[in-house]
Parts: structure tokens; sequence; C-alpha cells
């Protein structure tokens, strides 16, 4: 599965804003895993995904003095799924594909790793499996 050409199709996004959001969700359940599991569990994501790196380099940036504080999104409620919905925040995907998005990463991580290194992401990261 390609997941750029997945967020890309479904979120119609263009294919920068794709490869950078792939790169920063990717980033954001390994380091869950890696604060919640273990470091090495946290590490067959990177060995796994090793174009990773360049898909979190490539998200795009504003330029100088395109957005103004009003135009700021108001910070999430803390809690399990606020990390993942500021993301998507950033991408200014609507919360209502915030399913799709974790299904269309949990998706890509099963083409990638073993079953049961999967499920161990999962329950570390619950917002992978909730339903609209």
């Amino acid at each position: 599965m390609n997941i750029v050409e997945a967020l890309s199709l479904h979120l119609r996004l263009p294919e920068n804003a794709a490869r950078g959001l792939a790169g920063q969700l990717l980033g954001l359940i390994e380091d869950t895993v890696r604060e919640k599991v273990s470091y090495g569990m946290a590490s067959r994501i990177r060995d796994a995904v090793p174009e990773m790196i360049d898909w979190q380099t490539s998200a795009p940036t504003l330029a100088p003095g395109s957005l103004h504080i009003n135009e700021l999104p108001l910070p999430s409620v803390p809690g399990e799924e606020a990390e993942l919905d500021g993301l998507l925040e950033r991408f200014r995907i609507p919360k209502h594909e915030t399913a799709l998005v974790a299904s269309l990463a949990l998706q890509f991580l099963s083409s990638r790793l073993e079953q049961s290194t999967l499920a161990v992401i999962a329950r570390a990261v619950p917002a992978l499996t909730r339903r609209a």
C-alpha cells in the first residue's frame, strides 16, 4: 500500500502535504509506541518505513507572515487522542476524517510489519482503531 497516494487521494491533499502528513503521523505513532511500550518496538516502525524521515521533512511550511495569531487553531483538549487531533488540525484535516486517516495508517503498517508487532502498536495507540 502507498500511504502517500492514499492520503492524497482520500483527503484531496497535494502530494507534498500527503508526504508530510504520512511522515508526521508515523512519527507520532513511533513516539507513542516508544513511550508506552519500548524503544525496540518503536524501532521496528522506523526500520520498516525508512522513507519516513524524508516524508517528515517534506511537510509544507508556511511563508513568513502568511498566518496571523487569530487564524491559529485552538489547542486541543488534553487526552489520549489530542496529539493525533492536533496533527490533523495542522494539516487542516476535518475532525470527521480522523478515523479514515487512522485506518489508512493501520493498513499501511500492516503491509510493512508482522501481525504480532501490529497488534502491540494498535494496543499502544488505540486512536488507530477508533471508528467515526
